[in-house]
C-alpha cells in the first residue's frame, strides 16, 4: 500500500467517521488495501499489537456497525472485481468491494441477475451486504442475502485465511459456517471473496403498479388480501404521504401525494386479478408504469426515500422491526400513536410484503429533548415488536444501536441459551475481541438478560399476551 492508502488524519479520515444514520466514531487509521494478500498481513499486525479493526464497504450501515473508535478501518473498495461467472452452475465469484448494482449490470449482459437489492444497492458492496445480512425490496419473492450466498473466503482474527462452504447447490458437509458469517457485522472476520447464487432474468413480463389509498387502513387491508390470494409479488413497497412529499421536494419529482402508496411488481398474467384486489380493498387509483424508464423512476423514488428524508431533518432514526403480517395494521397504528405521544414526525416506508416496515423517526439532533424523544420512541417501537413475536431488525442489523434490545428479544422469546452460544462463538473465534468490538455481542449476558426478562414479562402482562 502506498502513502495514499494509509489515512491518519485530515478530511479523508472524516469520510470514515459516520455511517448513513450518522452514528459516529473516530478511527485511529484507515487503510485501503489494493491486493487481497494484504488483508491477512493487516490482521496479523492488529493481532500482534491488540488493535481493534473493522472492514468498511461503503458506509451505508444504519446501526453504527461500521464506525469504530480508535481502531483500524479497512476500506475494501479496491477489491471490487468479478473473478468468475459460471453460467452452467449459476454462480458468480466476486471480491467484497463490488457494488451490487454494478454486479447486476454485468450479469445482465449474460441474461442473469443477483436478486437481493437493498435500497442502497447503488452504493453498497457485496462484502457489506453479506456482513449485514441485507434484505431489500425483492425479499418478498426471493429472500435476503442469507438465501443467496454459497461460500465465503474469510480472514479470521488470527490472520489465517479459510474457505467456508462450497459453490454447490447442495452441501451438507459440516456446520453451516457460511450462515454464521452472514449478518455477523464484521465481528468474526473479514470477507475477501464470495460465491453468490445467480438466476436467469425472468422471462414472464413483470409490470410495475402504483396503487394509491386515502388511508393506511385500506392499504393494510390490500396487503393482507394479497397474502391470502396466493399471488406472489416481486416487490410490494409501502410509502406514506410524508415520504412521497420528501421525495418530490428532494428530487423535483411530481408523484401523487396520497395518504398511502403501494409500489408493486406483478407478473403480467396476474395484473388483472391483483388490480381487482386493490380496488376491492379501497384503492383510489391504480397506475401501471408505461415503460421500463418510468418503472425505474418509480423504483428509484422508493429507493431514495431515506436520502430524501435526511434532507428535511437534522436527525433521522431509520428503523426496521418486523412484525407478523397479521399484526401489520396494529403496528402501523402504533407508529402513529407513538409519533403523536412524543410529538415527532415518523414517516413510514418499507417492505409491506414481508412485514418489514421502516418507520423513520425525524428529530432535531441539536435539541436534547427532541433527541431523547426519538430514542424513547425507537425503544417503544422495538419493544412492541418483541412483544408481538416480531424482531427488532429484519435487515439493518444490530450494530451498537440495538445490542441491548437484542438481549431483550432473545430473552423474551426463549433464546437465553442462544445468546450464551453466540457469546461462546464470538470468544472462540475472536478471543481478544479485536473484530469490531462494542457491537452485537458486547453486552454482559447475565445483567441485561435479567432486566430484559423482567421488562418483557411486564410488557406482556400489560398487553394481556403470553411472552415466550
Amino acid at each position: 500500500m502506498g502513502p495514499d492508502d494509509t489515512i491518519l488524519d485530515g478530511p479523508k479520515l472524516t469520510n470514515y467517521k459516520k455511517d448513513m444514520a450518522d452514528f459516529e466514531a473516530t478511527p485511529l487509521v484507515v487503510v485501503r488495501p489494493r491486493l487481497e494478500e494484504q488483508i491477512p498481513q493487516i490482521v496479523k499486525i492488529a493481532n500482534r499489537y491488540n488493535l481493534k479493526l473493522v472492514p468498511w464497504g461503503a458506509g451505508t450501515s444504519l446501526t453504527g456497525a461500521v464506525v469504530l473508535e480508535g481502531g483500524i478501518v479497512i476500506d475494501m473498495r479496491y477489491l471490487n472485481k468479478i473473478l468468475k461467472v459460471d453460467l452452467v452452475n449459476w454462480n458468480v465469484l466476486v471480491q467484497p468491494g463490488m457494488i451490487l448494482d454494478d454486479l447486476n449490470k454485468e450479469l445482465k449482459r449474460s441474461g442473469f441477475f443477483f436478486p437481493p437489492d437493498p435500497a442502497s444497492s447503488f452504493a453498497c458492496t457485496v462484502g457489506g451486504a453479506v456482513s449485514e445480512g441485507s434484505g431489500g425490496m425483492r425479499c418478498v419473492k426471493y429472500g435476503t442475502m442469507r438465501d443467496w450466498v454459497l461460500a465465503l473466503k474469510v480472514v479470521l482474527p488470527n490472520g489465517k485465511t479459510t474457505w467456508l462452504g462450497e459453490p454447490l447447490p447442495k452441501n451438507r458437509a459440516g456446520y453451516n459456517l457460511v450462515h454464521l458469517f452472514i449478518g455477523s457485522e464484521g465481528t468474526l472476520g473479514i470477507i475477501t471473496q464470495a460465491y453468490l447464487k445467480i438466476i436467469p432474468l425472468p422471462t414472464v413480463p413483470v409490470r410495475r403498479l402504483v396503487v394509491l389509498f386515502d388511508d393506511w387502513a385500506s392499504a393494510s387491508k390490500a396487503i393482507l388480501a394479497f397474502r391470502t390470494s396466493r399471488i406472489v409479488p416481486t416487490i410490494m413497497e409501502f410509502m406514506d404521504r410524508e415520504n412521497v412529499m420528501a421525495v418530490n421536494q428532494a428530487f423535483q419529482t411530481k408523484w401523487d401525494e396520497a395518504e398511502a402508496t403501494l409500489l408493486v411488481d406483478i407478473d403480467e398474467p396476474n395484473v388483472e386479478r391483483a388490480s381487482r384486489i386493490f380496488r376491492d380493498s379501497g384503492a383510489r387509483k391504480i397506475t401501471i408504469a408505461k415503460d421500463e424508464k418510468e418503472a425505474e423512476e418509480l423504483y428509484q423514488a422508493r429507493a431514495q426515500a431515506l436520502v430524501a428524508l435526511k434532507s428535511i431533518s437534522t436527525g433521522t432514526r431509520p428503523e426496521d422491526v418486523v412484525v407478523p403480517i397479521n399484526k401489520l395494521v396494529e403496528y402501523l397504528d402504533l407508529v402513529r400513536r407513538v409519533a403523536s405521544k412524543y410529538k415527532l414526525k415518523i414517516p413510514v416506508v418499507g417492505h409491506a410484503g414481508d412485514g418489514n416496515v421502516h418507520p423513520v423517526i425525524l428529530f432535531d439532533k441539536n435539541d436534547a429533548a427532541s433527541t431523547k424523544a426519538a430514542e424513547t420512541a425507537f425503544e417503544e417501537i422495538c419493544r412492541y415488536a418483541i412483544g408481538v413475536g416480531g424482531t427488532i431488525t429484519g435487515e439493518h442489523g444490530v450494530g451498537s444501536e440495538k445490542a441491548k434490545l437484542l438481549v431483550e428479544q432473545l430473552t423474551a422469546h426463549g433464546g437465553e441459551e442462544a445468546l450464551r452460544l453466540m457469546k461462546v462463538i464470538k470468544r472462540g473465534i475472536d478471543p481478544k475481541d479485536l473484530m469490531n468490538p462494542g457491537k452485537y455481542m458486547d453486552l454482559g449476558y447475565d445483567d441485561h438478560a435479567s432486566s430484559a426478562r423482567s421488562r418483557n414479562r411486564r410488557l406482556g402482562r400489560e398487553r394481556g399476551e403470553t411472552v415466550r
